[in-house]
Parts: structure tokens; sequence; C-alpha cells
């Protein structure tokens, strides 16, 4: 082995310079020319014209979108319809073919309410009387009065509901009955005049509201006589129960004694 041969081949390849690496290409499509102006313009014309049928922008039709939105837009609320309760039954009852029933009830109920009267049944003393409920206006409880000077003896006084003048009769001193003591049950019936004028009778206890049919209520008996019959409409029965049924134009005329 050449020992002064292999020395020299390792000195050479010492001194010779490394070699450069080779250079990194860059690719065509990120290198920018000098001059925009001197780049050849390679493009194909029939690629340009397929490119532009491709890429055409949409004009929106808004006549379109507005028909559309109009479309599914939502319209104004109804509004709610209240139906009347009696229109909703008699409705189904008309759907079910019942309306000649309904009539027919109707016309019953009619004739009924038409043939029968009712009347207040209230107590004075130990006797029954009675009014019609239609010629009441409401019923307190006893209050002040104030005595009115010179009045009948049955007129206890007046007093102001809700600011109506109104003169109180004593009904045991009206009918000549005799006066008991005080149970607590007495009341005040508010009743409405002819003329539009109120009066209030005080009675012993209130007990019921009676019907009566009107072909049942007989005339004022022919024994009584002068402001006795003045005072009384009818006889009615309710119950087994004789009911003196008053008349009110003669009971509220103060000046009828």
């Amino acid at each position: 082995m050449d020992l002064a041969k292999i020395r020299k081949k390792s000195l050479q390849s010492q001194a010779q310079p490394a070699q450069n690496p080779l250079p990194r290409k860059t690719p065509a499509s990120v290198v920018m020319p000098a001059n925009p102006e001197t780049m050849e313009d390679t493009s194909n014309p029939d690629d340009t014209d397929f490119f532009k049928n491709i890429i055409t922008p949409i004009t929106p039709d808004y006549n379109t979108l507005q028909t559309q939105i109009f479309s599914v837009a939502p319209g104004p609320e109804k509004p709610d319809i209240v139906r009347d309760p009696i229109e909703v039954i008699m409705a189904g009852r008309s759907a079910a073919g019942c309306d000649e029933e309904v009539a027919l009830a109707d016309e019953e109920f009619i004739i009924e309410a038409a043939s029968d009267l009712e009347f207040l049944c209230f107590r004075v003393s130990d006797e029954f009387y009675g009014i019609n409920i239609m010629d009441i206006k409401e019923i307190i409880k006893p209050r002040e009065v104030t005595e009115v000077p010179r009045a009948p003896a049955f007129v206890t006084g007046v007093l102001s509901l809700r600011g109506t003048i109104i003169p109180v009769i004593d009904m045991r001193l009206r009918l000549g009955l005799v006066r008991d003591q005080l149970t607590g049950k007495e009341r005040i019936v508010v009743i409405k005049k002819s003329n539009d004028s109120f009066s209030g009778l005080l009675v012993d206890e209130v007990i019921q509201v009676v019907r009566i049919n009107k072909d049942a209520v007989e005339p004022a008996p022919a024994i009584l006589e002068g402001i006795d019959r003045d005072f009384v409409f009818g006889i009615g029965r309710s119950d087994g129960r004789l009911l003196i049924i008053l008349n009110l134009e003669s009971i509220a005329d103060i000046h009828l004694c």
C-alpha cells in the first residue's frame, strides 16, 4: 500500500470547495414579471369564452322575489268572534233537528209566564199579604226616619234613599192591626207608584215570592166596605194558604184615611 498516494488524495479532497446545493425552482405561477405590459398573452380565446359562460354573474329577479315574499307573508290576524252561548246552543239544537221542539217549548213558556203572576208574600201581625213583584224597587232593613209634623199616624216619617226622600208607612197601623213587640225580622219594602214616586212599607217579615195563576185570583169580597175594600185588590191561594193581595195605589195614598 502506497501511503504517500493516500495522503495526497486526502489533501486534494479537503481543498476542493463544497458544491452549492441546487437552487430551488420557483413555481411559474408565483413569478411576477417586471413589466406586466411585456407579458405574453398565452390564453386560448375558446377557453375564455367557456369560462365566461360558467362564471357569468346571476342577476336576481326582484319582482319574482317580491311575489314569493308576498305570497308567503302571513295575512292580517282575524279578530276573535265572541258568540253568545245561547246562540251556540241554539245552533247545535238546530243542526240536530230540534227546532220544532224548541219553538213549542218557547211558546208554552210564554203562555205559562203570561198566565202566572208573582207576588211577594209578607207577614203583618198574623195575616199574610202579597204585592206584585213588578211594583217593588227594593227591600231594605229598618233605619232611622225623620218625623213629619201633622202627618197621619201610620206615616212613621221619611228617609233618604240615595238622595230620594221616601215616606215610610207602618203597615200595622195602616191596616188597623195590633202591634206586638219587635222581632228583628222587620223590613221596609220600597215600592214604585204609578206617578214614579216611591213609598216604603214597614212589614213584620218577608216570607217568599209565590206564583199564582191570574185566573185563580178572586176579586175582593163583597163584605168589605169603604176603605177596607179599597186596600184589597183580590184574594189568592198558595200552598193552601190564603193570601190577601193589596192595592198599592190605595195603600200608599197618605191622603186616603
